[in-house]
């Protein structure tokens, strides 16, 4: 991975892990927020939800696998959904375009417009920037799966 995505993957992920003010405080500052790995889903949701409940900030939340996932509902635009759109099909096209290589990448974690995803087998790493052209990097996207 070229050095400058390796330390934008870092910064993903040390923002992800240290969360100063918890998964609300992150779903307030970001809009939206995943549950951290070992989690109780139903239960993160309630949570996030009475938090929200309380401050009169609607929400939506939803599972994802084995996790869960908040996000505050706010009016979208088409073309934020088209943006949104073509994220989707972006990042479902590098997961497979991974899995060719025998890789299993977990979920993709978000940080404005880069996401980024680890090989649940060989930690190997996914870096997308979803500007225009997408920047894309990583060894799960070239390297074969060591972890198989």
């Amino acid at each position: 991975m070229r050095p400058e995505h390796e330390q934008r993957f870092n910064r993903i992920v040390n923002d992800y892990l240290e969360r100063p003010g918890g998964d609300y405080a992150e779903l307030l500052r970001r809009g939206q927020v995943s549950s951290p790995e070992g989690a109780d889903p139903e239960q993160w949701r309630a949570e996030i939800r009475a938090q929200a409940r309380k401050d009169k900030i609607r929400v939506v939340t939803s599972r994802h696998g084995d996790g869960a996932f908040a996000a505050r509902h706010r009016p979208v635009s088409d073309a934020e959904m088209q943006i949104e759109l073509a994220r989707g099909e972006l990042l479902r096209n590098l997961a497979a375009s991974a899995r060719e290589l025998g890789h299993e990448p977990g979920s993709w974690l978000r940080n404005g417009d880069e996401s980024i995803a680890v090989c649940l087998r060989c930690d190997a790493r996914i870096y997308v920037h979803t500007s225009t052209p997408p920047v894309t990097d990583g060894e799960a996207l070239y390297r074969p799966c060591s972890g198989a």
